[in-house]
């Protein structure tokens, strides 16, 4: 079997559920010897980055543009055996120009390139990173609607599209039960959260018809919000995510038209899923199509009001109805998103151009 080396991004380029994860490479043990997962930045490199005064940054990045980067991108080409299969998952540096590390990987190995995960699979995102594309033996995306782009953008270059896993186990569904009283959630990264401003009048005219508690799970310190209802804030963690979000009845997603809006809510979709927590979610983009295979949670179509009120209202009023859904998306998530599964895939895929 070829040895496979699994390189991901900085940590703070990273989504909650990394596919390049430890887990995903024992997932991949099977059919590739060795795996190996990598950093391609070493731990000390953030601190040292973050250790700079703001007022450095140019400097800052002086430093790590003409010494710290090109070390590193020959102290990770070295530790790579010949002719073995590397993946390398999203933007390990900004910008196209900088894809010296991938250059490096392509002349002694197949490389296959990993597209951006399912928070950020926007598809002028993806049209940004043509050199790395155009080096890649073959490139892997999560949905159907880039691999139609990539295929035309890189005609001939082998496009799989396959989902990405979730980590189902974080969430054990044997320790924990739905809250007594009616419990919604919306999780989510400070920069969304104009998605809750946006709910405000829907969730005061839920509140009114059906009385609930509202967990806002998000960064780490209390947005700047006006709710017209008792709301509670809880500060994202690992720890936290795994306690609130089984616990809710419910947790919504409301998600705009555009591109970038189609193509943030799966991550967030399947986190709730995974959880056995009811999604209630814009019927667009991604996240609509993982939730019209699974035949369970809801979708609201085109943000109606009365829609989205109506439906949190339904499974607001009912914990059987909460308990009984969030079984079926938990089943759906375990069964789908699972690492053995997706590994599977990823193993044919590779295979497929090796």
């Amino acid at each position: 079997m070829k040895s496979l080396s699994l390189f991901r991004a900085p940590r703070r380029y990273r989504s909650g559920d990394d596919i390049f994860s430890q887990v995903f490479a024992e997932a991949m043990t099977p059919y590739f010897s060795p795996v190996s997962l990598s950093d391609i930045t070493p731990h000390w490199h953030d601190d040292l980055l973050d250790a700079f005064p703001i007022s450095l940054v140019p400097f800052r990045h002086g430093i790590y543009n003409r010494t710290v980067r090109p070390a590193m991108i020959g102290a990770a080409v070295r530790r790579l055996a010949p002719d073995g299969v590397v993946c390398v998952r999203d933007e390990l540096w900004r910008g196209d120009a900088t894809a010296a590390f991938e250059r490096e990987i392509a002349r002694r190995n197949t490389y296959i390139y990993n597209y951006f995960d399912n928070w950020f699979a926007m598809p002028d995102l993806a049209l940004r990173a043509r050199s790395r594309c155009d080096l890649a033996d073959a490139i892997i995306v999560p949905t159907l609607r880039l691999k139609e782009l990539c295929e035309e953008s890189y005609p001939g270059k082998p496009v799989f599209a396959i989902e990405e896993p979730v980590d189902c186990d974080r969430f054990d569904s044997s320790a924990t039960e739905k809250a007594e009283v009616a419990t919604l959630v919306w999780a989510g990264g400070p920069f969304s959260q104009t998605e809750l401003v946006q709910m405000r009048d829907i969730l005061a005219a839920v509140h009114r018809a059906c009385p609930f508690d509202l967990v806002v799970l998000s960064g780490y310190r209390k947005p700047a919000l006006s709710l017209p209802m008792p709301w509670r804030w809880v500060p994202f963690s690992p720890a936290n995510e795994q306690e609130f979000i089984p616990r809710a009845w419910a947790g919504f997603c409301r998600l705009e038209t555009d591109a970038y809006g189609s193509a943030k809510g799966c991550y967030k979709t399947k986190t709730y899923m995974a959880a056995g927590t009811v999604p209630v979610v814009t019927d667009i983009g991604h996240a609509g199509q993982v939730l019209h295979a699974a035949g369970a949670g809801f979708l609201v179509g085109d943000n109606d009001v009365q829609q989205w009120i109506d439906t949190l209202v339904r499974v607001l009023s009912s914990r059987d109805e909460a308990i009984r859904e969030g079984a079926r998306v938990r089943e759906f998530a375990r069964r789908q998103f699972a690492y053995d599964r997706i590994a599977a895939e990823w193993a044919a895929a590779i295979h497929a151009v090796c």
